[in-house]
């Protein structure tokens, strides 16, 4: 009986500390969610509208991470650290909060823009992708199994750098406690080490799932 009380006493610890992390960081999480959507939105419609440009600038990207993972090998190690060196970017910019933001609207632009130039190009730098030709559908399809985490994650880490230039404004603008600065601080790492997590599981769903996914469903189609 003991046992099962301690048991629950910790999950109600952690659930009431993750709730409190995101009452006191909501503000942060939205802000970020809402320049990452608009980023995905400002893409798309450049996409559409703008295909010149945008395609130069996907051709290049495609064939530049061709490359890398020609060399590197299509691994769990090679796209984790690959994303985790953009995510301590997009968390250590908050020293500046600018390199912040830039790294949430490159990511959302990036996004919107290979879906909404897939909508009427399907071949992108030079050959198609490694499902063939792309449409919004499959783009989608076979992105969103380890996207929801990965882009999650990318999102949180721009509320834990945004953290991060909120501290440094503080301290700039006023006086606090230390034990302000520390909980602070504490937040803004819980928020990065939630967001490592969750592109830890993107990397494996990437490499190991969601092609599986994708296949079955078109092939069902």
């Amino acid at each position: 009986m003991s046992m099962e009380t301690d048991g629950t006493h910790d999950r109600n610890s952690y659930l009431n500390y993750f709730s409190g992390l995101y009452r006191r960081n909501k503000k942060l999480l939205m802000v970020s969610f809402s320049i990452y959507f608009l980023s995905v939105i400002a893409g798309i419609m450049l996409a559409l509208f703008l295909s010149g440009p945008v395609s130069s600038y996907l051709t290049t990207m495609v064939q530049t991470d061709r490359q890398f993972l020609s060399e590197k090998g299509f691994n769990f190690l090679t796209i984790f650290s690959h994303n985790l060196f953009s995510l301590v970017l997009t968390f250590v910019g908050g020293i500046t909060a600018v390199i912040t933001v830039i790294f949430i609207i490159i990511n959302g632009f990036v996004y919107g823009a290979f879906l909404g130039y897939v909508a009427s190009n399907p071949v992108i730098g030079g050959q198609a992708s490694s499902v063939g030709s792309l449409t919004p559908l499959k783009f989608i399809v076979y992105t969103v199994p380890h996207g929801i985490f990965e882009i999650s994650g990318f999102i949180i880490a721009g509320a834990a750098g945004l953290r991060l230039s909120t501290i440094i404004i503080d301290i700039i603008r006023k006086d606090e406690e230390s034990n302000y600065y520390y909980n602070q601080i504490k937040d803004a790492l819980a928020l990065f080490g939630i967001a490592v997590v969750l592109i830890f599981i993107a990397a494996i769903i990437e490499t190991n799932v969601t092609l599986h996914i994708g296949n079955f469903i078109f092939q069902h189609l």
